[in-house]
């Protein structure tokens, strides 16, 4: 089963360049130390504020409150701003 972890920021520092040298060094962080599958960032089209990082996991325990490293993300992410986290299940695609 593959599941998603959906973290959206909104910035409260409108300096996008500070911003940005934040995630990029979190991101090195979670892509050489955590088993994600994948981890993307997003920015909200015409507001460089909100910011929306998705840890994609494939496995079969899905963490109803997010997993470690989305977690310690969050934590890092509050200094930042206005933080949510949410946790999203893959629907098979034979139940649909």
């Amino acid at each position: 089963m593959r599941w998603l972890e959906v973290i959206h920021l909104r910035v409260t520092d409108q300096n996008y360049e500070r911003l940005m040298s934040t995630f990029t060094e979190l991101l090195n962080e979670i892509r050489e130390k955590e088993s994600c599958r994948l981890v993307k960032l997003f920015r909200r089209a015409l507001l460089e504020t909100d910011v929306c990082l998705h840890l994609y996991h494939d496995s079969h325990n899905v963490e109803d409150g997010g997993s470690p490293v989305g977690l310690r993300l969050v934590n890092a992410l509050k200094p930042l701003g206005m933080v949510h986290h949410t946790v999203w299940s893959e629907i098979e695609e034979t139940t649909v």
